[in-house]
């Protein structure tokens, strides 16, 4: 009877694991993650690399860069897609990529956050719907304490509606906006006060420079990547 006992309580130790593993997941989860791509045979310029019942994670291949020789390798920038498919919407951000041309047409491929302590490597992200267009802009901040530094770093992110810049929302971090559910942030879009004053005039969170160099021009979730020129 105990045994039986243990095995019903180890059972449900394991189910509750999996069940948090599949329900969350941090853009730290993909620190690390390594793939291949062969250019010959992906024709796709959005690639899913993770999928599972509640999200999916998708590389965006730039192919512009990708004429180096084999045996070389390089390090660059690479726009990620952290899709939330209870809320049918994707944080679209940044990471560093180590790139090595291993043989003919295949490169290999090792992801990074590039997040150091409380800074990311780019503090810009933009927030897309289900057919991956641009909703959302969002910022993440840090402040340290003031001197003599004592107490913990405020953090925190904010989300600007994309048509409204005057329409925005602050929302307090516990630390590093990588190791933040990305259910959780993306929850906070309904708490994003509407602004209608058409006379106040508002900028945008993500400086020009940021959105041309660090992001497409738009994403097609059926087709091609458009990129600045």
């Amino acid at each position: 009877m105990e045994s039986k006992q243990l095995n019903k309580i180890i059972i449900l130790i394991a189910l509750t694991f999996y069940m948090n593993v599949f329900s969350q997941m941090k853009m730290a989860d993909i620190e690390n993650k390594k793939f291949s791509v062969n250019l010959t045979t992906e024709k796709n310029d959005i690639i899913k690399i993770l999928d599972n019942n509640s999200y999916s994670v998708f590389y965006i291949l730039d192919r512009r860069g990708l004429d180096f020789g084999e045996g070389v390798g390089t390090v660059d920038i690479a726009n990620l897609i952290f899709f939330s498919k209870k809320y049918n919407k994707g944080i679209l951000t940044l990471f560093k990529q180590s790139i090595e041309h291993d043989k003919k047409s295949v490169y290999n491929i090792k992801l990074f956050t590039g997040s150091h302590d409380k800074n990311m490597f780019i503090p810009s992200m933009i927030i897309v719907d289900k057919d991956f267009n641009y909703e959302y802009l969002m910022e993440y901040y840090y402040m340290p304490p003031p001197p003599p530094e004592k107490g913990d770093y405020t953090s925190w992110i904010t989300i600007q509606e994309i048509k409204n810049y005057c329409s925005f929302k602050h929302v307090d971090l516990k630390g590093n906006a990588v190791i933040e559910d990305i259910n959780d942030i993306l929850s906070n879009i309904s708490k994003i006060n509407i602004n209608e004053n058409k006379s106040k005039e508002c900028n945008p969170l993500i400086s020009d420079d940021d959105l041309k160099y660090f992001f497409p021009k738009r994403i097609d979730k059926n087709g091609p990547v458009y990129y600045k020129k």
